[in-house]
């Protein structure tokens, strides 16, 4: 009697094979992108002039922060508005201290922190994958969720800054992951609220995380979440009081108030069309998300509420799979802030980053089903992914676009001006704020934010018409001509033609205009 042969799975080891090798590709390409960007971020932290407008000014910031003029009166000469809270500058400030470059510090602190976060994304994408997942395609995916962080514009751009953002997102991430971890380790729950609290204290607009994890570790631990949150909310309140009578009623005056520049619309529309190229990220974002709660239902089948909220207790894929995708959210709906006059990039950074995660743990969910006999279907779709997943990759940027632009002839000439400068016996008005601190000079007004002030009318820009006609500078450096974009963001029809005026003559430098008085 013939017996004839169990059936095999025809499929299941071509597609080890076949996902081993597109998964190896995925990771050579990922690792080869992080590299490059590596060499770039680290070159650019070390670039002795400005890399973004807004670095000066913090620049100048941390000088200032503690000191008498910190979120001081507007009105009083020099004219500095602090954006941010001051942790970021106080961080700077101590990393400075050990004799390190100021500039170098505060772009090192950017630096490391978006390091800190591609580790957290790898942490919580292997946290997220389903416990089913197989601990390789978890570990590959996490992978993944780690290194495409360093493909979003966003994160490549304001990584080398001497910015707030990376620091912020840097906190509220771990923030994220401590909390999520914390049941049966209730020290990490009390941590995490504290790196809450430090990354609204580094950006007041760092809401998301607590906002997304806090309501779901009330499910978890409802009495020992209230009761951090109670403490935090303490000591955060003591530490808002005292920075409010340190400063005379200045500190929220300035995070708060001078912030609310002028919105338009079409901003927010060309913010958000500038992002296309991360189109399949956003797609492999949501359909990730999707397929993973499709995944965790199927396996847990919860037929009350009640036994979703036990399972969030008790799994921790399951409770990291609801703080992302409530993160996902509430980044999503504070996309509008890009309308902002002033509003940048940096905005996505937070919102990118969780897509990362979903990403990791959908790439982990996918491989593992695809070798599974009875998901054959699924093995083919896996190596979609993966190569649209390396083709989107390869196209992303690896350098600032300032930084990449860089030449010997124009440090040449950013040398030459600093040096000029520096030798100038009065104050100096410039656009890059920069130039002026490593020319040994201060920041008399920082032109962006005051145009913003002065156009709605909560500034007396009298203050420095006057300074200008009176020749108080001994030069005036702008960046653009009156019609261009960065100029007419910077400077009101007032002060153009104060400065047309009393500085008639001009010369062009490294891309900047020196505005001359007549003799």
């Amino acid at each position: 009697m013939n017996v004839a042969a169990p059936a095999s799975a025809p499929f299941s080891v071509p597609a080890k094979l076949v996902l081993g090798t597109v998964g190896a590709l995925v990771a050579a390409a990922l690792a080869w992108h992080f590299l490059l960007y590596l060499w770039h971020a680290a070159g650019a932290v070390f670039y002795p002039f400005e890399l973004d407008y807004g670095e000066g000014t913090v620049w100048q910031q941390a000088l200032l922060i503690p000191g008498p003029l910190m979120y001081g009166d507007i009105t009083r000469y020099p004219f500095i508005v602090f954006q941010y809270p001051p942790f970021y500058h106080l961080a700077v400030k101590g990393l400075a201290a050990t004799g390190i470059d100021m500039l170098v510090a505060g772009r090192t602190v950017s630096f490391v922190s978006a390091l800190v976060v591609g580790v957290v994304m790898t942490c919580l994408a292997f946290q997220m994958a389903p416990r089913s997942v197989a601990r390789t395609a978890r570990v590959t995916g996490s992978a993944i969720a780690g290194l495409t962080v360093f493909c979003y514009n966003p994160v490549v751009a304001w990584t080398p800054l001497m910015r707030v953002d990376m620091l912020a997102v840097a906190l509220g991430f771990l923030a994220v992951l401590c909390a999520v971890t914390s049941p049966g380790r209730p020290w990490r729950l009390y941590a995490g609220l504290a790196l809450f609290m430090l990354a609204m204290f580094t950006k007041q607009t760092s809401i998301a995380a607590p906002l997304a994890t806090l309501p779901v570790m009330l499910l978890v631990d409802r009495h020992r979440t209230l009761t951090a949150s109670f403490v935090f909310m303490v000591v955060g309140l003591a530490l808002l009081l005292l920075l409010e009578v340190r400063t005379g009623g200045g500190f929220l005056r300035h995070i708060l108030l001078y912030n609310l520049n002028r919105y338009r619309f079409d901003r927010l529309v060309g913010g958000i069309v500038r992002q296309w190229p991360h189109t399949v990220f956003l797609l492999f974002t949501l359909g990730g998300a999707i397929s993973l709660w499709r995944h965790l239902a199927g396996e847990r089948r919860w037929a009350t509420r009640q036994e979703f909220i036990r399972d969030v207790a008790e799994s921790i894929d399951t409770r990291c799979l609801l703080v992302v995708t409530l993160y996902l959210v509430i980044t999503t709906l504070m996309l509008p802030m890009l309308g902002k006059s002033g509003a940048a990039e940096n905005y996505l950074i937070e919102g990118m980053c969780v897509w990362s995660v979903i990403i990791g743990a959908f790439v982990a969910s996918m491989m593992d089903r695809a070798v599974a006999a009875s998901h054959t279907a699924a093995a083919p779709v896996a190596i979609l992914l993966g190569w649209m997943l390396v083709a989107q990759m390869l196209v992303m940027p690896t350098s600032t676009g300032e930084y990449w632009s860089v030449t010997p002839a124009s440090l040449r000439s950013l040398e030459a001006l600093r040096s000029r400068i520096a030798n100038l016996p009065g104050p100096v008005l410039s656009d890059d704020m920069v130039l002026l601190l490593r020319a040994g000079k201060y920041v008399p007004w920082e032109p962006s934010t005051f145009t913003e002030l002065a156009s709605l009318g909560h500034w007396d820009q009298s203050l420095l018409v006057d300074r200008i006609k009176a020749h108080a500078f001994a030069m005036i450096v702008t960046q653009g001509q009156p019609g261009m974009p960065p100029y007419d963001a910077r400077h009101t029809p007032e002060i153009t033609d104060a400065i047309a005026a009393s500085y008639p003559r001009s010369q062009q430098i490294a891309g900047r205009t020196l505005h001359l008085p007549p003799n």
